[in-house]
């Protein structure tokens, strides 16, 4: 950070670093990749596991016969 005087007033002048309050680090970006990429995985396994136990429904059952007294 450095003052100048411009105009008769002083003006403070900053970096990109002191402007944004930080330094220049992956760790915001990484941690947002990996959570992305978890919350996917759970969601992959819970709809497979939806999938996998989810029985017969009425509907069906109704097809199931339909099919069944149309072919005879």
């Amino acid at each position: 950070m450095h003052k100048e005087r411009e105009d008769g007033e002083v003006v403070t002048h900053v970096s990109e670093t002191e402007a944004r309050s930080g330094s220049r680090t992956r760790v915001t970006r990484n941690i947002l990749v990996v959570s992305l990429v978890l919350v996917i995985a759970v969601l992959a396994i819970a709809m497979g596991f939806g999938f996998f136990e989810t029985q017969q429904t009425g509907a069906d059952e109704v097809n199931g016969n339909m099919t069944q007294q149309s072919a005879r």
